[in-house]
């Protein structure tokens, strides 16, 4: 073999051997544990979904109904300057039947969606009712807020990686190893599903009454979860 090739195999040879040792030697010792912290949190955020519908033959007609129902609501909701309003949507469509495999129409219908958001759970509660001339309930949904999420998970992040520290330590010592690496890591948040209260059909009062039932406060609690995962390199070993 000529000599030049001989010891082009060989360094390559030797380049390969060097490189299976480093690739071993990077995942010697490599350890998955992961880790945990929770938190039972009251729910302090109320969510009110509400809709505005008209159904008639004049589309103008019901439409103006609905924008000045709309405009109430929305009016009644700024007065509050710790609620948050979003207007879902608003769609107009024909109403229609079927009559012996033919299509009538037969009017129109206007819907609008609100969602108002509040952590003055009473306030809210009394708006839902004083609105229900305007608007009907369709859900009442009770969550946490996010800057009360935001500080639980600071506090919840804190204890969960103390607690992989403390495992990856323990692993440490348990497989015969001085210390360890983090090779790498990752964070998750998650709350028990919601309490979300729907109804079938949207609910309104009698229009007759001069005033709305409040309805009582049961928002209830949560558990927050925050979860780590990860990798470590124990170090040290024999």
């Amino acid at each position: 073999m000529n000599i030049r090739l001989f010891s082009y195999v060989i360094s390559i040879l030797l380049s390969v051997s060097s490189f299976s040792c480093l690739a071993e030697g990077l995942n010697y010792g490599i350890v998955e544990l992961s880790a945990q912290a929770t938190q039972t949190v009251a729910r302090d955020e109320m969510v009110l979904v509400l809709k505005i519908q008209q159904q008639g033959s004049n589309r103008q007609q019901i439409s103006n109904t609905v924008t000045t129902r709309l405009n109430q609501v929305l009016a009644a909701a700024r007065r509050h300057d710790d609620f948050n309003t979003t207007q879902l949507t608003r769609t107009v469509e024909p109403k229609f039947d079927y009559q012996k495999d033919k299509r009538v129409d037969n009017g129109w219908q206007d819907s609008a969606l609100l969602q108002v958001k509040s952590t003055n759970l009473s306030a809210l509660n009394k708006f839902a009712a004083d609105v229900q001339n305007q608007a009907a309930i369709v859900a009442i949904n009770y969550q946490v807020a996010d800057t009360t999420l935001q500080n639980y998970e600071t506090k919840l992040t804190r204890q969960a990686i103390a607690r992989f520290q403390q495992r990856a330590v323990q692993i440490a010592h348990e497989l015969g190893g001085h210390d360890y690496k983090v090779v790498s890591m990752s964070l998750g948040s998650s709350q028990d599903a919601q309490n979300y209260g729907a109804y079938a059909a949207p609910v309104m009062l009698s229009r007759a009454a001069d005033s709305a039932p409040v309805q009582d406060i049961a928002a209830g609690e949560t558990q927050l979860t925050l979860s780590i995962n990860g990798k470590i390199q124990v170090t040290g070993l024999p």
